[in-house]
């Protein structure tokens, strides 16, 4: 049976993170990186272009602002949920429909994998691509939830975007303990009073425990390093490219 066909008929649950798997890219932190850019030129997010971001790469005046040499730190260090944290708490007090039009304006603007801020030895990207074959997952399934650590204003924004109107969502509020990011994925998941799902997509190492717990694990390993992507077949995974 092929993916298009399980998640079709399966019954129950089919969880989804969403950055790296559902498109190309970190919609959470391209938007986060638009709005602190912007403010910084003072013109709206949805006007920022690559070339604004390559003219602030060449005379390195995105490592002037305080809040992106915070970032890139977090980054560097590998400090995934400080990183996440601070895009929330960045973003939500931004009106919902500048978010959803800064999203939008970034699958248009930003498709390129190269575009990115110079942060001192950081290279922090720019980048979301849609990836109509993993959409089409989510689509057929009845019951999909959207579990991601980006910021909640954003997954909303890419819900509506998409015609999502019934999934649920289960994503960044603020807290670290409410960050939905390796464990926490599954037991936020379960505070709402989702049942073991029978499928679950996913493409980073903060997918494990979700990817463990759905009766079929879907890992998509475009971006993994060949540590995990060993590691995805030695959990029994199901494995795309694509």
């Amino acid at each position: 049976m092929d993916l298009h066909t399980l998640c079709a008929q399966g019954v129950g649950y089919a969880l989804f993170d969403m950055d790296g798997t559902l498109f190309d890219g970190d919609l959470g932190e391209t938007t986060f990186l638009m709005t602190l850019v912007s403010a910084y030129l003072h013109i709206k997010p949805w006007s920022l272009t690559k070339a604004d971001i390559l003219s602030l790469e060449v005379s390195d005046v995105a490592a002037q602002l305080p809040a992106l040499q915070r970032y890139g730190r977090y980054a560097s260090e590998g400090d995934h949920a400080s990183a996440y944290q601070m895009t929330t708490e960045y973003l939500e007090h931004l009106p919902a429909g500048d978010i959803k039009r800064t999203a939008e304006h970034a699958f248009a603007e930003f498709t390129d994998p190269g575009t990115h801020l110079v942060v001192g030895s950081q290279q922090l990207a720019l980048f979301v691509r849609p990836v109509p074959a993993m959409l089409s997952y989510l689509h057929a399934c009845a019951n999909p939830v959207l579990v991601s650590a980006s910021p909640l204003s954003v997954v909303q924004a890419f819900a509506h975007l998409n015609s999502l109107a019934q999934v649920i969502i289960i994503a960044s509020e603020g807290g670290i303990e409410t960050l939905p990011y390796g464990e926490a994925k599954v037991r936020l998941a379960k505070e709402r009073g989702i049942t073991r799902p029978f499928i679950a997509f996913g493409n980073s190492e903060g997918d494990s425990e979700m990817l463990n717990w759905a009766e079929v694990g879907v890992f998509r390993s475009t971006e993994a390093s060949p540590s995990l992507i060993e590691r995805a077949k030695a959990a029994g995974w199901t494995i795309i490219s694509r």
